[in-house]
């Protein structure tokens, strides 16, 4: 069916062809947003341009692919020189806004069709994240995603903590992050969403579900992409924060770009500490005294800090006639963590402490009409090198006070059995070594019909060595290698005037897995065992949208999908309290979405939105992080059977000119185990009950509020509050224990910031109060989050400048 959808499609592309010619519309609007009549739109210096009409509107056709300048002029406006890029074949979208009086050529914003846009007009189930209002405050990426409608933050505690991202009620690996379309696990996790500055973001882009084929990994319940800034605008940003916890951050980045040559220069680099000595309480927060009586009391943590820097710098040229982008870059970056606990609160440390530091080199090349016309191609290749140790060779209990715990019968501290605080003592070091690369190309066959291939190739070694363990073992260990190729094809249509646009591709999977290992058993004591397993699958899917009026659209898209377990999974990290898991098998999902998305509709200086999404996933195999108990707290990944899982989203926006904002977004999911029998015929208990430790009901609103010419005149100021619903839910499933289950409680988040802008833009001071009440907040496997936090930021930014 798939295949003769794609057939009809292509053969109804040939009646439909067009030229390969873009168009430039937009929209004129002064300060306002009242429609601008007879303002002058010239196309550089082409001597080619329009006027604007009763509405503002302006086309200018027959535009080729690229980057190209528009000029507007008007009695009594600045004029404006607006740098666009034309997509090939397409049309590009522009709201330009123009100020009184002056006549200088000032900055202007341009608002076109931005990613989560085009992706949701080919069917896509997507949100994005415009970063510009938040790269000031002092709230990271990761915090703004958790604003998103259907999508969670997980994290195990302040900064620099684990984090996982859930999307519709899925999480773990089966969510990939990309920097720019490339995963982000090559950067290491001292270069994450948590870590990179805002100033280096331009957009942040979710995909529900199914994800499109540029991404070309082998995400199974969604993606993020996050989009750094390009700009050719020469300039320059340092900032400075800090706050509750003893938290410092700093930042800086800059590009410069020279206008004759196109030698193109960006760098930044970031500094991140924390104490993370936020108060804690709760039933699992006590001390025990002789008589084994429990006393409950609020500590603070106190062997929690962090601290993580890095250095990332790009040279090349840009927009030059033999390259559109090619660059050559490294990165540096390391970090220093030290561990409060397990999976669990129960178990303190005191000592126990994991490091790590990584180095990259890439090289990116991107060009339009390569070689010859209508082949675009886009090519990435990186190495990286990452080193990660853990510290664990000391044996003494410490409680939720700090302290060492004393015997007062022996006079002696107690320590535990295996002689470090998780276990065997350990100074485990990790050597892991990773070569990726990337190969899309894009071919339009007209106006219509496009054709692309996509190849993202991973080879990752991991030489795993522990002083520590007896000579014998360590002989028995060699490095482990694994290997991944996911090859993407991809065909797109439009058709009906561009109302209807869908999109096919297919994907072919393959990973091998090779690695020599020391095993201990009771009948056998210390063996070796040695694996070599090839993995090759299949994936097909289908997206399409369909235009019923310029404002609502229809969207669905259906996708037979599969993961491959990622190389944390299988070999397992130690520092993480991840055993290996070399039977791991890949997890596949069907995914289906279905929704719609209306606006913006004007209505006068009013504009507003909604966004649906219905979505079904069933999936089977799914990879989860083992359960820990009394006895460890190191668990392997494992396969559940079979999972599905139905839900909804809705986001609603407003906008009233430029003054406010305010977004708020309901997810509801329902995943639930779906095997009633194992394979020997016995019957689950929690067959139907919903997955433990998961959150499936949550709501998020944000209002900002903004007002220029506060104080003075040119300044820029802005409020902002959001709030956040966490529904309860059981840490474990349903139907096991009893009525004193452990429950997740639900949680109610307040936060507000507030922001400054001097006159000339340049000088920026904000602040921010998180979970402003104090709320006790909890996540992955109860584990508490920090409560009330105040943080403040210095910002200061050049644009424009010159050399």
């Amino acid at each position: 069916m798939l295949v003769s959808g794609v057939l009809f499609l292509f053969q109804h592309s040939i009646a439909t062809a067009q030229t390969d010619a873009g168009v430039i519309r937009g929209k004129i609007v002064d300060e306002t947003e009242m429609p601008l009549f007879a303002v002058s739109v010239a196309l550089g210096t082409s001597g080619r341009g329009t006027v604007t009409d009763a509405d503002g509107t302006f086309a200018i056709r027959g535009v080729e692919s690229g980057y190209h300048t528009l000029l507007t002029s008007a009695v009594g406006y600045k004029r404006k020189s607006v740098r666009i890029e034309v997509p090939t074949d397409d049309q590009i979208h522009v709201t330009i806004r123009m100020e009184e009086e002056t006549l200088e050529i000032d900055e202007v914003k341009v608002i076109g069709k931005n990613q989560a846009a085009i992706q949701r007009e080919k069917g896509f189930a997507i949100s994005g994240v415009d970063m510009q209002e938040f790269e000031l405050q002092t709230v990271q990426a990761a915090d703004m995603l958790d604003r998103t409608a259907g999508v969670r933050i997980r994290r195990e505690g302040g900064l620099g903590s684990d984090v996982q991202y859930n999307i519709n009620g899925l999480s773990g690996k089966s969510i990939k992050i990309f920097l720019n379309g490339i995963p982000i696990d090559n950067y290491g996790a001292s270069f994450s969403l948590s870590s990179i500055p805002n100033s280096m973001i331009e957009r942040i882009d979710v995909y529900k579900g199914v994800v499109p084929a540029y991404l070309g990994d082998d995400a199974l319940g969604g993606a993020i992409n996050v989009i750094t800034r390009k700009s050719f605008v020469n300039s320059l940003n340092v900032s400075y924060s800090t706050g509750s916890f003893n938290t410092h951050q700093a930042a800086a980045d800059g590009r410069f770009r020279d206008e004759r040559t196109g030698f193109t220069f960006s760098g930044n680099a970031f500094y991140n500490y924390s104490d993370n000595d936020y108060e804690v309480w709760g039933d699992k927060v006590y001390t025990v005294d002789e008589q084994g009586k429990k006393e409950y009391i609020t500590a603070r943590r106190f062997h929690d800090s962090y601290q993580s820097a890095g250095i990332k710098a790009d040279v090349g040229f840009t927009n030059v006639a033999w390259a559109d982008r090619f660059m050559v870059g490294g990165l540096i970056s390391e970090m220093e963590k030290d561990i409060q606990h397990g999976m669990t609160m129960e178990i303190v440390y005191g000592n126990r402490a994991a490091a790590q530091n990584t180095g990259l080199i890439h090289a990116e090349y991107r060009k339009r009409n390569f070689l010859i016309e209508h082949l675009d191609v886009d090519l990435f290749t990186s190495f990286s090198r990452l080193e990660r140790q853990i510290v664990d060779t000391i044996p003494y209990m410490y409680n939720w006070r700090g302290n060492r715990v004393y015997n007062e019968r022996t006079g002696e501290w107690y320590e535990w059995s295996g002689g470090a605080e998780a276990g065997d003592p350990t100074l485990n070091k990790d050597d892991e070594k990773k070569w990726s690369g990337r190969i899309k190309m894009q071919y339009r066959l007209n106006g219509r019909n496009k054709v692309a291939f996509n190849l993202l190739a991973s080879d990752f070694s991991r030489n795993p060595d522990d002083p520590l363990l007896p000579r014998s073992e360590r002989e028995l260990i060699d490095t482990r290698y694994l290997t991944k190729n996911v090859w993407t094809f991809n065909y797109e249509h439009a058709a009906l005037e561009d109302k209807l646009k869908a999109t096919a591709f297919f994907k072919y999977y393959f990973q091998n897995l090779r690695l020599k290992d020391a095993v201990r058993s009771r009948t056998e004591g210390l063996t070796s065992i040695e694996l070599d397993d090839d993995t090759r699958d299949k994936g097909y899917g289908i997206a399409a949208s369909y235009a019923i009026t310029p404002q609502i659209k229809l969207m669905a898209s259906a996708e037979d999908a599969l993961r491959l377990p990622s190389g944390s999974e299988i070999f397992g990290v130690v520092s993480e309290n991840i055993d290996p898991a070399y039977d791991l098998k890949p997890e596949r999902s069907r995914n289906l979405n279905l929704g719609f998305d209306a606006g913006p509709f004007q209505l006068g200086l009013h504009q507003m939105g909604l966004t649906t999404n219905f979505f079904y996933r069933d999936i089977t195999g799914m990879i989860k992080r083992g359960v820990p108990d009394q006895f460890s707290e190191s668990t392997p990944h494992v396969n559940l059977d079979d999972v599905r899982s139905t839900g909804v989203d809705v986001e609603v926006n407003y906008h009233y000119q430029q003054s406010i904002s305010w977004i708020s977004g309901v997810s509801l999911s329902n995943p639930r185990f779906n095997r009633e029998f194992n394979d020997e015929g016995a019957k689950y208990n929690y067959y139907g009950d919903r997955l433990r430790n998961e959150p499936y009901f949550t709501i998020n609103s944000n209002l900002v509020i903004r007002k220029r010419d506060l104080f003075q005149k040119g300044s820029e100021w802005s409020l902002q509050y959001n709030f956040s619903y966490v529904h309860e839910f059981y840490r474990n499933w349903a139907s096991l224990g009893g009525a004193n289950k452990d429950v997740i409680p639900t949680q109610i988040v307040h936060d507000a910031g507030m922001r400054y802008t001097f006159p000339g833009q340049k000088l920026t001071l904000s602040a921010d109060v998180r979970n402003i009440f104090n709320e006790q907040v909890f996540d992955n496997w109860a584990l508490q989050k920090p409560g009330r936090a105040l943080y403040a930021k210095i910002s200061y930014k050049i644009n424009s400048f010159k050399p």
